[in-house]
């Protein structure tokens, strides 16, 4: 992998990020608070997201519109495909053929 993809840019702002996928600064803000995404800045005005954390965002939004959760809820339910991912990545490595 380049450094670039290692060291992704985090150059969008909360305004950004709330323009971009069509939510509220609270709505966004409660995503930071379940920890869905950690940002740089101890102040929600000096937030830096990067391109992962708004697709993120927008999965987890996706979730609580198509599955009726809520954000806890949609942090939930990213949190454990991401280890099922993992699990699989590992398993893969001891089985190649599965």
């Amino acid at each position: 992998m380049s450094k670039d993809l290692l060291q992704e840019q985090s150059d969008l702002t909360l305004d950004d990020i709330c323009e971009r996928c069509g939510l509220s600064i609270d709505t966004v803000t409660t995503y930071v608070h379940e920890g869905l995404v950690d940002v740089s800045g101890s102040e929600a005005t000096g937030w830096k997201f990067t391109q992962t954390h708004m697709v993120h965002i927008q999965k987890a939004r996706r979730l609580e519109q198509d599955l009726r959760l809520n954000p806890a809820g949609s942090v939930l339910v990213l949190e454990l495909l991401a280890q099922i991912d993992t699990l699989k990545a590992r398993l893969k490595h001891f089985d190649p053929q599965s």
